[in-house]
């Protein structure tokens, strides 16, 4: 097996700050071309999937999603070393990073145990580990970073097949996943001739402006996608109580904007984060609370997986009852007499 470790862990790295700066990056170059009068249309991520893991096909979540999506590869899956070194095994095909490939750092919440003074962990009668708590009794956790590299990377590993989307149809899709929102959360929404979009926690309502107010349904679509993310927020338990430039304005907008990025990759359908009304004014924002908050981008994108799962989820649930109800009503002829022979 060919196999050379080319990476070399820093345990002196901030990864967080890493990740903070390279996010403000973006913001900032969006930033810059609207204050040049120029369109910023570009998504905040390029991979049409979210980042999956190659052993297991289980999707990354938190913090881990913004990493690996910044990396900006168009393959999605990931893995670490070691499986490279178990897929390669398993196969008998030699692999090997190709040159100048990266790792990028994923983080993991681990448990904190109590020490005993020889620095062993401690036990209890039952041998069972003592965990460290906090103040408030909760069990204390910390964080350790583990280096991943995109499958992209890897010579020798099949080349990834890309999901033809071509065929998906975002106003439908969007129309769905509406439905399934009022049927499953009780969402209300409501269209009028008023500009402004916004979600109401009080009433648990939607107000979009009508469609002929936007320039196209993608960017009706997009600020639908922004609002259904702030109306996740009473059920998950989010603070949407902020005044429009306060720090907890800006971190839930922040939050919105990324359940609306996730939600565009999930569902398969374009994102144009410009197509709020107030786009320019959240840039700024972001850039400042990030700016004083290196923790904030990870929290955010914490949240904002616990809300596109949410919405992922009633969405498929919502499908799969219609698909049933469409099927019966299809064929009612072979449901009687299915019936009959009973």
């Amino acid at each position: 097996m060919d196999f050379k470790k080319t990476w070399k862990k820093k345990d002196n790295r901030d990864y967080q700050q890493e990740l903070t700066d390279k996010f403000i990056l973006r913001l900032q170059e969006a930033e810059q071309n609207l204050d040049k009068g120029l369109k910023w249309e570009k998504p905040f991520f390029t991979c049409n999937e979210l980042p999956i893991n190659y052993n297991t096909k289980e999707k990354y979540k938190g913090g881990n999603i913004i990493t690996l999506l910044s990396a900006e590869y168009p393959d999605p899956r990931w893995l670490t070393f070691n499986q490279m070194l178990e897929i390669s095994k398993k196969l008998e095909t030699p692999l090997k990073l190709k040159k100048g490939s990266k790792a990028e750092y994923i983080m993991k919440v681990v448990p904190s145990y109590e020490k005993n003074i020889d620095g062993t962990t401690k036990k209890d009668a039952n041998g069972i580990l003592v965990p460290l708590l906090n103040a408030d009794g909760k069990k204390k956790i910390g964080y350790k970073y583990y280096p991943v590299f995109n499958a992209s990377c890897v010579e020798g590993l099949e080349p990834y097949l890309k999901l033809d989307k071509s065929d998906v149809k975002p106003f439908e899709i969007i129309e769905l996943l509406s439905k399934a929102l009022q049927e499953k959360t009780e969402l209300k929404i409501e269209h009028t001739s008023k500009s402004a979009a916004f979600y109401s926690p009080k009433h648990h309502m939607v107000h979009m402006p009508d469609i002929e107010y936007f320039k196209s349904s993608n960017d009706y679509s997009d600020v639908l996608l922004h609002e259904f993310g702030h109306s996740t927020g009473p059920a998950l338990g989010r603070n949407l109580t902020g005044k429009f430039g306060t720090l907890d304005y800006a971190k839930e907008e922040l939050v919105a904007e990324l359940i609306s990025s996730f939600m565009s990759i999930e569902l398969g359908i374009p994102h144009n984060p410009s197509s709020h009304e107030n786009h320019s004014a959240y840039l700024k924002s972001w850039i400042s609370v990030l700016k004083n908050d290196k923790t904030l981008i990870t929290k955010a994108s914490n949240q904002a997986s616990k809300a596109t799962q949410y919405q992922i989820d009633h969405f498929n649930a919502y499908t799969i009852e219609q698909n049933l109800i469409n099927t019966t009503i299809e064929q009612p002829e072979l449901s009687n007499k299915k019936r009959m022979k009973m």
